[in-house]
């Protein structure tokens, strides 16, 4: 035998008893069979690793906290069950919405007529017309008007002269001069409107009174 066989020879048994010390008694599994021709071969399926027993679940320390949502058996409460700290509100019965209030409407203010205004006092004039009688006699227009304290006085010359008297309401006036065409001096209760008056004339053979009317113009009123 040469050196070379020798060497082999020394390695074969080195690793036979390496083989010993390390598988022991165990004996190196069979390789396994050839499937026979004309069959596949099935791969068996995956074990799952099987859930832990009861047993195996490791505790949680004691006075651990119980995580948030969940009682301490683990299990989630009932959404329903959980009620807030403090007071619950209370349940009200579904009332309507209540009307909103209607404002009441304001009453109509009466049209009131403007304050009427006091003249000042003064020497005025104003256009007149006389009306009535038989048409013959007529009076000097404009008139002059005399205010004072509001109430006006017209100054009423007529035509003729034979006129001795004049009524305003049942008050009688007496001519204010002695020659000349009859004067008066008779108040005036409005304007724009026809003021009935007496005039007493001595032309015929006996005092005759005749009843005419007089309106004075008040758009036509201007101080002197």
């Amino acid at each position: 035998m040469n050196k070379k066989n020798r060497i082999l020879l020394s390695l074969f048994a080195l690793l036979l008893v390496l083989l010993t010390a390390c598988g022991g008694e165990n004996d190196v599994p069979p390789a396994p069979s050839p499937a026979p021709a004309g069959t596949e071969e099935q791969t068996p399926p995956p074990v799952s690793d099987p859930a832990p027993m009861p047993d195996e679940v490791e505790p949680e320390p004691a006075g651990a906290p119980a995580p948030s949502g969940t009682d301490p058996a683990g299990e989630e409460p009932d959404p329903a069950a959980v009620q807030p700290d403090g007071p619950a509100p209370e349940s009200s019965p579904s009332e309507p919405a209540p009307e909103p209030e209607q404002e009441p409407e304001p009453e109509p203010v009466p049209d009131q007529e403007p304050a009427e205004t006091i003249p000042e006092d003064g020497t005025y004039t104003a256009a007149v017309t006389l009306e009535g009688g038989t048409g013959r006699a007529t009076v000097a227009s404009p008139a002059v008007l005399r205010c004072e304290n509001g109430q006006f006085w017209a100054t009423i010359v007529w035509s003729s002269s034979n006129f001795d008297y004049m009524k305003v309401d049942g008050e009688k006036y007496m001519q204010t001069n002695s020659e000349g065409n009859s004067t008066f001096e008779i108040p005036v209760s409005a304007f724009d409107q026809r003021l009935d008056v007496i005039a007493d004339t001595v032309a015929m053979s006996e005092p005759h009174e005749v009843e005419y009317t007089l309106l004075f113009d008040a758009s036509t009123l201007e101080k002197q």
